[in-house]
């Protein structure tokens, strides 16, 4: 306790009465005296998210499709952005793999390093991106974005402009990543949909399918959002197309705040 004590700038009392409130809550759990752990109340709101959470719902039964039409030895990540980080919030691939890769579900990235991350930055407004450069420009400079805002603008522009983000060994030795954003509503960049696979099988075909199938389905887990906030009922899985449908006569929202 004394330890959590001084990592908090707590008092030891006060400390206390923390922990023992996030144990009644089940959100911490003693392992012996003065020893914690997680709790069960983590495991269950897991649960929840799994089940509740509509980006992870809309995108579950497209990402079953993804990696059945991928070859084996692809995975399907779904990534969103957490606070000044990026997280894997679920993932899928036809069989098991033989590899493990850096985005495991749960785990804080850099917003910094491998296709899916660098996707989100690109796509977020000038202002967060400046205010980010501001405060990790040695990380910007060390992932290859740039020394300066200026540097770190261009190459973020590009990465927009391209549509989607493709990285190798970044993360992970051996590994490739081709990404593209996900939309909330709103069109703000929330997260990222992406194929990690062996570099030995990104061809330039393997490259431009993906980039295609991921802006398709990415799109669709947008309108499928759309669908959502507007209140309708519908299959998160059905084509993009019928949910454009269904949203014809709605504006597209502009993309304005988007970095220039």
């Amino acid at each position: 306790m004394e330890k959590a004590a001084e990592e908090l700038g707590l008092a030891v009392s006060t400390t206390y009465r923390y922990f023992r409130s996030l144990s009644r809550a089940g959100l911490l759990a003693a392992l012996i005296p003065g020893r914690y752990v997680l709790g069960p109340a983590i495991t269950q709101y897991d649960r929840q998210m799994r089940f509740l959470d509509p980006l992870v719902t809309t995108a579950q039964p497209i990402m079953k499709r993804l990696a059945a039409m991928a070859p084996p030895h692809a995975v399907v990540l779904l990534c969103r952005l957490y606070r000044d980080h990026v997280m894997c919030v679920h993932q899928e691939s036809a069989g098991q793999v033989d590899f493990a890769i850096s985005y495991e579900r749960g785990r804080p990235m850099s917003l910094f390093r491998g296709a899916s991350s660098k996707v989100i930055l690109a796509n977020m407004s000038s202002r967060t991106a400046k205010a980010l450069q501001g405060r990790y420009s040695l990380d910007m400079r060390q992932a290859g974005l740039g020394a300066t805002w200026d540097q770190v603008k261009t190459r973020l522009r590009d990465l927009r402009a391209a549509g989607s983000a493709v990285t190798h060994s970044e993360l992970d030795v051996g590994m490739a990543g081709i990404a593209v954003p996900l939309f909330d509503p709103q069109r703000d960049v929330v997260g990222s949909i992406s194929f990690v696979t062996p570099i030995r099988y990104t061809t330039q075909k393997f490259i431009a399918t993906a980039h295609e199938d991921l802006s398709k389905a990415s799109e669709e887990i947008h309108w499928a959002l759309c669908v959502l906030a507007s209140g309708h009922t519908g299959n998160s899985d059905r084509k993009a197309g019928d949910l454009r449908q269904s949203k014809r006569t709605a504006k597209r929202p502009s993309r304005a705040r988007r970095s220039s």
